[in-house]
């Protein structure tokens, strides 16, 4: 599985498309240990295995032998996943044709040279009709929500708006004080505001809380654990998101999301559906330009509060 939760979220066409192909097959996700509960509930998996990939390739190696795999689809570009195949014994040893790792696979899938960005999904979607010898045209991302609804969700009233102030670079973050101005508006027309992160954001949510007048609560540090949230977001009227893990999370479990974009190209992960509006730092970038590239144009507090505010309110009506 890919090293992060969004492209692990984008990646699902994948292992509905190896079920498809392989309905009597046992199909195991290996996965980053902290991304492991993300896959809670999805039928098409049998077995889930952590695997530590920054642990040493002959350890990694060996705990991969266990599940004593026909085959493998290696869903990361690098070289260390394909030499970790190739010293687990694997003999069917499937990916991209990428990073000088030709000779470690035994069946190698040429990218598709793009003159522009094009979505994730489309990636991973090729690398499977690939392989699997489909013409799917269909990546939107499924995700399961068995797990319990968490208490302290339950407890809150609808509407009930999420925000997720964090993300992985700053330059993707949205301001502290952008997110509550938008909180105080949806506050004043009764909506229930909420954040949701991992509890190392705290402080940074914290800013959010303290900046605005009206109540939003901290959910960082209530007990949600990564399983849950999929169930979480399926609760909630709406997401208010930087462009990070838990917009695809809703993507996958259908409720809308207004994803806000700075200084990265939301061409990388656009989807077809009517719940999710992207909104860009600067909507009138020339399209033979890419956002990450233009770092200063694209700073992602261009995105007026108002704008945010009249894409929420359009949504909850």
């Amino acid at each position: 599985m890919p090293s992060w939760l969004g492209d692990v979220v984008m990646s699902s066409c994948i292992w509905k498309m190896a079920r498809r192909t392989y309905p009597n097959a046992k199909i195991t996700a290996v996965i980053r240990p902290h991304l492991a509960p993300i896959l809670d509930g999805i039928d098409a998996i049998d077995e889930v295995l952590s695997l530590d990939m920054k642990a040493s390739v002959f350890a990694a190696a060996k705990q991969l032998k266990s599940i004593e795999a026909d085959a493998i689809v290696l869903l990361p570009n690098s070289f260390r996943s394909a030499l970790i195949a190739k010293l687990s014994g694997i003999t069917q040893r499937w990916g991209y044709k990428r990073d000088w790792r030709t000779w470690l696979l035994t069946r190698g899938v040429d990218v598709q040279k793009q003159m522009r960005p094009t979505p994730t999904t489309e990636y991973y979607l090729h690398v499977a009709n690939t392989l699997f010898g489909l013409n799917e045209t269909d990546a939107l991302p499924t995700l399961g929500t068995q797990l319990e609804l968490p208490e302290v969700v339950q407890k809150l009233s609808h509407p009930l708006v999420l925000f997720v102030a964090g993300a992985s670079k700053e330059q993707k973050r949205w301001s502290p004080e952008n997110f509550a101005r938008t909180a105080d508006a949806l506050s004043e027309v009764g909506m229930t505001c909420a954040c949701i992160g991992s509890p190392d954001e705290y402080e940074l949510v914290q800013e959010v809380v303290l900046a605005a007048t009206a109540p939003i609560h901290n959910l960082t540090r209530s007990g949600i654990a990564l399983g849950s949230l999929p169930t979480v977001i399926a609760h909630a009227d709406l997401v208010i998101t930087n462009d990070t893990g838990p917009r695809h999370l809703s993507i996958a479990v259908g409720t809308p999301v207004i994803t806000l974009y700075g200084p990265t190209d939301f061409r990388w992960t656009q989807y077809q559906c009517d719940t999710d509006i992207a909104l860009l730092a600067d909507p009138f970038l020339p399209i033979e330009l890419v956002a990450d590239s233009n770092q200063d144009r694209c700073n992602i507090n261009n995105i007026p509060p108002s704008d945010v505010i009249a894409c929420a309110l359009k949504f909850l009506k």
